[in-house]
């Protein structure tokens, strides 16, 4: 039986968090929660104290980067993943190297490459589960 993990999911748009959410809802040992801002998810990432954050880059408020080198501060033992549709993926890559864990996933390739990206950042008994008939 798979341990529970809990993800942050950050994103400004509702539709992307909704999207996304459903998504990575189908491991149901995974706990989703959502913030639509680096602020927000400051805030949240504090009291959850969430394995890994799936964070956008481009967002108000507060940017991806920023609220990602602010968590390093208080919570370096969370990963992060960095999502967005606005960098080509040679930039993302450097930003994630530099701000995350080395992991940038594109919005476009979010559902095939999301939760795999994910998985990897957990440790074995937190991992995505793969069902019989999927790859």
């Amino acid at each position: 039986m798979p341990i529970p993990a809990t993800i942050l999911l950050v994103d400004d748009q509702q539709y992307v968090r909704h999207t996304l959410r459903s998504l990575l809802e189908q491991q149901r040992h995974w706990k989703i929660y959502e913030a639509a801002d680096g602020k927000a998810a400051l805030d949240s990432a504090r009291k959850l104290k969430p394995d890994v954050v799936v964070m956008d880059i481009v967002m108000p408020v507060m940017n991806g980067i920023e609220a990602t080198y602010e968590l390093r501060h208080f919570a370096p033992e969370t990963k992060v993943v960095l999502i967005s549709s606005h960098y080509t993926p040679e930039e993302a890559a450097i930003l994630a190297r530099l701000f995350g864990d080395g992991t940038f996933v594109t919005k476009a390739a979010a559902g095939k490459d999301l939760v795999p990206a994910i998985s990897r950042l957990l440790p074995p008994e937190k991992q995505a589960v793969q069902r019989a008939g999927t790859s």
